[in-house]
């Protein structure tokens, strides 16, 4: 999209990110919006200019995405990413685009404006209709937060004040998902030693074991592993091996090695489990800024003082396992394997979040942690 400027009505100015240079302001726009908020994390600006310069990512290459900034009297106040994404188009067939990176000032007009070049984007694009908020896809940060105010963000989750839901319902917007977060004490788990328990007398025990996903062929198994089992969720689409190979690369920044594992049966990975520290618990008084001592200060949280929290953003087991009781106990083994690890780290809670609301197997998994449900985050869709 060629770097112009749209005006909308005077007052609010829209300017696309069209170069690295304009990735600042989108960035700025965040701590404008939710600055003040106790438990909202700023984004780190180095990673807001890895995902968000102009075709920097495999997904970005892949699709058709554009960002843009609003601005007041010179000053950022709100932003938000257009994509036409492939994948999901090439699985559903439903001319539907997705929205996300939102964030505005509670300002009706920057919201109108936002939302106006956005679906411009998309019908440009042949598309009829937009979902979201994912940041930029199902596979990503995904969702609204509309339940859990109270509670800080974990690392990659959504943080949002009340107003970004009503100003959503306003625009015309229904909600058409929701998916949870369930948080845990760890000193409280009995969760390892049951799971030991059982496998003891399983007969199959012998045949499933779990192994740190590492080596060349990582990322492509991962990858084949998540795509298997995330293909028949709701509103799944699958992530191209380049883009898991990226993802990975992100992760490896602030996920130690083990955190990643894989659960074989009879020598076939049928399952998977990633676990992260809670990053924004690591860089919350940082400003989103890692310079001059901000990476001193990460680094030392990370590898030597460590988080109260972590969290797990993905866990599954492949289709074909799905409802047996081998694939019921792979993703027992794991998240009992995640919570001695997360125990061993010194870390005191456990978040399991994004889970599909209607997911029974997994939310009853994390429920005998035990853990309680903290947060709920919505998707909307609207006509355009």
């Amino acid at each position: 999209m060629a770097p112009v400027t749209i005006a909308t009505g005077g007052a609010v100015e829209i300017r696309p990110v069209a170069v690295r240079s304009d990735v600042k302001a989108f960035w700025r726009a965040a701590l404008r919006a939710q600055g003040a908020e106790p438990n909202y994390s700023p984004p780190l600006l180095k990673e807001t200019y890895d995902v968000l310069t102009p075709r920097a990512t495999p997904f970005a290459r892949e699709n058709e995405g554009q960002a843009w900034v609003a601005f007041r009297g010179g000053e950022p106040v709100g932003r938000i990413y257009a994509v036409k994404h492939n994948a999901h188009l090439a699985k559903y067939r439903d001319a539907t685009g997705h929205f996300g990176f939102l964030e505005a000032i509670d300002d009706d007009a920057v919201w109108d404006a936002l939302f106006a070049v956005a679906a411009d984007f998309l019908r440009s694009h042949g598309l009829s209709r937009v979902t979201g908020p994912f940041s930029a896809s199902v596979n990503h940060e995904c969702g609204l937060l509309v339940e859990g105010y109270e509670t800080p963000s974990t690392t990659h989750t959504n943080y949002a004040p009340p107003y970004y839901a009503r100003q959503l319902a306003r625009l015309g917007f229904r909600p058409i998902k929701d998916i949870v977060g369930y948080e845990g004490s760890l000193a409280e788990s009995r969760l390892p030693s049951r799971v030991a328990a059982v496998r003891a007398r399983w007969s199959g025990s012998d045949d499933l074991k779990l192994r740190r996903a590492q080596g060349p062929n990582a990322a492509r198994e991962l990858n084949e592993v998540y795509n298997d089992a995330w293909s028949v969720n709701w509103g799944s689409a699958p992530v191209s091996y380049e883009e898991a190979k990226f993802l990975a690369q992100l992760a490896q920044q602030i996920v130690p090695p083990d955190w990643t594992t894989l659960a074989d049966w009879r020598g076939e990975p049928i399952g998977v489990l990633c676990m992260a520290p809670d990053l924004n618990e690591a860089v919350r008084d940082l400003g989103g800024k890692l310079m001059p001592f901000g990476w001193a200060k990460l680094i030392w949280r990370l590898k030597v003082s460590g988080v109260s929290r972590v969290r797990v953003p993905i866990i599954g087991v492949r289709r074909a396992w799905r409802g047996t009781r081998v694939g019921a106990m792979a993703a027992a083994a794991l998240l009992a394997d995640a919570v001695e690890k997360a125990r061993k780290a010194g870390a005191e809670r456990l978040e399991v979040s994004w889970m599909l609301e209607d997911n029974r197997s997994i939310l009853n998994l994390v429920r005998s942690m035990p853990a309680e449900r903290t947060k709920v985050w919505r998707i909307f869709e609207k006509e355009i």
